[in-house]
């Protein structure tokens, strides 16, 4: 009797968590379908791709597109900005930022980029880096190329012309991209040289626009693949270095 008075309890204990758990979940989903009414009012324009609680107690994560704003929870003031995990010496926004703009790269296969690879094409690891023919800083990358891939790193490129779709490097992007020898076509490019005029289908716009949801601000614009995003030139060993000592983000997180 006494033995089954304990069961009953126990099983009593795990139906009251189970409603606990079904009415928290309850009142997250109001909290987030009146935070989602009042965006709606104050910021129609804001694309909203989820809301969340964030880290901060009391404080929601609105991510739209592939950027991460804070919002509170009367839903009247949004936070541009980063949160910094103190502890842990970790800018929590900006890793959350780069595994969604990661998983936006992603999204284009490797036989839409430019790639260079290591002798055996068998490098496991990669950074992935919007260039352009003509920033200096690009072809500073560029020519230590394969420091980088001899360390078994591939470097993706995603092709951006700063000057516009319509502008001379954008066809050199496309000459670049169009020719027999593409790797060949953009280290001459960007050593300075000529590149025989070509035309073909090519993902420049997509690249561009997948420029534009990343808020790119300038090139050359650098994502390891463990999810961090790096703005602008940095040596190839301090690259090497970056990936080396991190292991590759796993998509979704």
């Amino acid at each position: 009797m006494k033995f089954t008075s304990k069961i009953t309890a126990g099983v009593l204990f795990v139906f009251a968590c189970l409603c606990s758990g079904m009415v928290a979940a309850q009142d997250q989903q109001a909290a987030e379908k009146q935070l989602r009414e009042a965006l709606a009012e104050m910021a129609p324009d804001l694309q909203i791709t989820s809301i969340a609680e964030s880290v901060l107690p009391g404080i929601y994560e609105v991510v739209s597109n592939a950027q991460v704003y804070y919002l509170s929870p009367n839903g009247r003031f949004l936070v541009e900005g980063s949160i910094i995990d103190l502890q842990n010496q970790v800018n929590v926004s900006e890793q959350r930022r780069g595994s969604l703009q990661l998983t936006l790269i992603e999204e284009i296969p490797e036989d839409q980029m430019l790639v260079f690879d290591n002798e055996d094409k068998n490098a496991e690891r990669w950074i992935t880096v919007f260039t352009d023919t003509d920033c200096g800083y690009c072809q500073k990358l560029h020519r230590e190329i394969d420091t980088i891939t001899d360390a078994d790193i591939k470097v993706r490129y995603l092709l951006f012309p700063r000057a516009g779709i319509d502008s001379g490097s954008s066809q050199e992007l496309q000459s670049v991209w169009c020719s027999d020898d593409p790797q060949q076509a953009m280290t001459t490019a960007k050593s300075g040289g000529t590149v025989a005029p070509a035309t073909c289908e090519n993902p420049i716009q997509a690249h561009m626009d997948l420029a534009r949801q990343v808020e790119l601000r300038g090139t050359p614009l650098i994502y390891l693949d463990n999810g961090t995003k790096v703005p602008g030139y940095r040596p190839a060993a301090e690259l090497i270095r970056m990936i080396q000592e991190s292991e590759p983000m796993a998509l979704g997180q």
